[in-house]
């Protein structure tokens, strides 16, 4: 167990298992195989945690990881919009090629990550770290111990920037992709009202589907 002493609530941040291929609605976009398998063992490990609720996206691809690993858990699923994925707006229903050619200037600033811009016609780190508050302090108002949270890559990268205060620019410089079902931990000490990193992208438990 992770318990420490003086620390409250221990949010377990999940990304989705892999997904279908991304010329598909990003909407609909379901578990490929694979991703069930990933799901089934991140399930089975969070079984040692005493997860007492799973919070969950909305998008079918969350959904079906948290109905997987919750064979293991059997607790309540609380669905909610604002653990969306980032919207990526045009990006997502064109490719790189075309944001280059037509979103110059965007291009330009997001590149380098210096600042935290917005995707055309779609969302900035600061707006999904905004959209994702409400779902945070009822998590750590809640009075559980351990909570797990099914979301997407950005959403939890944008997560650990807010939790930390850094500009949400800095969300990518975290290293490499978050893994398919990985696991980031953070505790929220209720007394000092601070969250604290414990680890991030552990998939450890998807070692013999590596590769």
């Amino acid at each position: 167990m992770f318990y420490l002493e003086g620390y409250s609530t221990n949010i377990y941040l999940v990304r989705h298992g892999q997904k279908q291929d991304n010329s598909k609605d990003h909407e609909k976009l379901e578990l490929t195989e694979k991703g069930f398998k990933q799901a089934n063992l991140l399930g089975k490990r969070l079984k040692k945690y005493n997860i007492q609720r799973i919070y969950s996206s909305d998008m079918i691809r969350a959904i079906q990881t948290s109905e997987e690993i919750n064979k293991y858990l059997n607790v309540d699923i609380i669905l909610n919009h604002e653990l969306r994925e980032i919207d990526m707006g045009e990006y997502v229903k064109k490719d790189w090629e075309y944001i280059e050619k037509n979103f110059p200037d965007f291009v330009d600033k997001f590149s380098g990550h210096l600042s935290d811009v917005a995707y055309p016609n779609g969302e900035c780190g600061e707006d999904v770290w905004k959209r994702s508050k409400s779902v945070m302090n009822e998590i750590i108002n809640s009075g559980l111990d351990n909570v797990a949270v099914v979301t997407h890559g950005g959403m939890i990268r944008v997560l650990i920037s807010g939790f930390l205060e850094l500009h949400q620019e800095r969300r990518f410089f975290f290293g490499s992709p978050l893994e398919n079902c990985s696991i980031t931990l953070v505790k929220y000490d209720n007394k000092s009202k601070n969250f604290y990193i414990h680890y991030f992208n552990d998939y450890s438990h998807l070692e013999d589907l590596q590769g």
